[in-house]
């Protein structure tokens, strides 16, 4: 068990800012939290985690009044994402775990769609909140405890049933604190039968100070409902991720989800998608490129919980300089989860020497009548095709960017709903670039 940067004044002034319910689930977290271990490189899920860069009590919480609104964000945040684009359904701004500015489309305000910044939401949502807050991601271990107990900042999203959203919702959460640990919370509820795309972009400039940045996510999709969510970490250097993703289907909803991962020194994401209701779908994509001595891991579980459901899988991530990449990835099926299918594939391409990808895919099965296939790769940029680019007049290093593009494009092409393509590929782009 170890000290954290945060003493029970901290959680107590926390408690006292909001609704009665909201402080002692604060407290009861705490409370766990005091009870955990800190996490062992012998465990499991820990092995390839340098957990000296998650100490916690390296970082510093940053007060209540330190995050007071600022009168407009750095220009890197305004490049980062335009919110205020064409079409869109509305957008949040925060910086550093507060809100900055915050817009609803007229159309999803008069369907009832809420879109707003978790401490708004728990003061005038809080029957909806309550119902579900910490529902998936409760206080399992030192980080989530820690989560629910100092969260600040992060968005509520809740679309009621049968409303449908043609253009998406997004959220940009902006760090500019030096050394410090934020904890975010974000909870998505969308009806029974409706239509939605959110997408969750987190951004900053280059820290001096490395910060940590623990999000956690919960996502409640409704029977029959379609959503769409782009989880996109674009952090400069000196930022350390650590994220937990969790998502409960219903019966006959289906839920496509990407984690894009391009920037920060070291990140870490736990993306796991219950299917509980019968004919449930999830398909889940990743990509990531990683430079220089970036580390990425990406940790994923496909749950099948109710017959006939379905989830595809595919993560592809390129790996650059000294860099490194690890995937972890099981497939779950319940005894009760028969019709199942299941596929699940993580391609990895090397474009250094120096560079090294971990990938371990995992099957668990307890009933039959299913299909469930899993594949993994990790190569190098193919001689052959370089060759035979180079050969037609091409130069190495632009031959070598359409082999990456090509491989990426199989990602990129399954997120056009999202609004993001055109922004993910300039971001790869850039990537390309800097390598010249």
């Amino acid at each position: 068990m170890i000290t954290t940067v945060a003493k029970n004044d901290e959680v107590e002034a926390l408690a006292a800012a909001g609704p009665a319910w909201l402080g002692e689930l604060r407290r009861h977290a705490w409370e766990r939290h005091q009870g955990f271990d800190y996490p062992q490189p012998r465990d499991e899920y820990w092995r390839y985690t340098d957990l000296s860069l998650l100490r916690l009590d390296h970082y510093r919480l940053p007060g209540l009044q330190e995050g007071s609104p600022v009168e407009e964000l750095p220009a890197g945040a305004g490049e980062a994402f335009e919110l205020q684009s064409t079409g869109s359904s509305g957008g949040v701004v925060s910086f550093d775990g507060t809100l900055f500015s915050a817009n609803l489309s007229l159309e999803a305000e008069r369907a009832g769609v809420v879109f707003t910044d978790f401490e708004t939401a728990a003061a005038e949502h809080g029957q909806i909140l309550r119902t579900h807050l910490a529902a998936l991601v409760g206080a399992e271990d030192i980080f989530t405890s820690w989560n629910l107990a100092l969260h600040r900042g992060g968005v509520f999203l809740y679309v009621p049933p049968g409303v449908h959203l043609e253009a998406p919702l997004t959220a940009l959460h902006w760090l500019g604190a030096q050394g410090a640990a934020v904890p975010l919370r974000n909870l998505v509820v969308v009806g029974q039968g409706a239509s939605v795309v959110f997408n969750d972009v987190y951004a900053s400039g280059p820290l001096e100070q490395p910060s940590l940045v623990n999000p956690v996510t919960e996502l409640f999709i409704g029977p029959e409902a379609r959503v769409g969510f782009i989880d996109w970490q674009k952090w400069g250097p000196g930022v350390r991720g650590l994220a937990r993703v969790k998502a409960r289907l219903a019966e006959g909803s289906r839920l496509e989800t990407l984690s894009a991962t391009l920037g920060g020194d070291f990140s870490r994401t736990w993306t796991e998608c219950l299917l509980a209701g019968r004919g449930a779908e999830s398909i889940m994509l990743g990509l990531y490129f990683s430079r220089r001595q970036q580390k990425f891991e990406h940790w994923t579980v496909q749950d099948h919980a109710a017959p006939d459901t379905r989830s595809d899988l595919l993560y592809k991530g390129a790996l650059d300089d000294s860099s490194r990449a690890v995937y972890y990835g099981t497939i779950r099926v319940r005894h009760e989860a028969r019709g199942t299918d299941a596929y699940q594939a993580n391609r990895n391409l090397t474009l250094s020497p120096g560079a090294k990808a971990d990938t371990n895919p995992q099957l668990e099965i307890e009933t039959n009548d299913v299909r469930c296939t899993h594949g993994a790769t990790v190569g190098r940029v193919s001689d052959e095709q370089l060759f035979y680019l180079m050969s037609r007049g091409i130069e190495r290093s632009e031959a070598e960017r359409l082999l990456v593009f090509g491989f990426f494009n199989e990602v990129l092409e399954r997120v056009e709903f999202s609004g993001l393509r055109d922004s993910l590929t300039r971001a790869v782009e850039e990537k390309l670039e800097a390598r010249e």
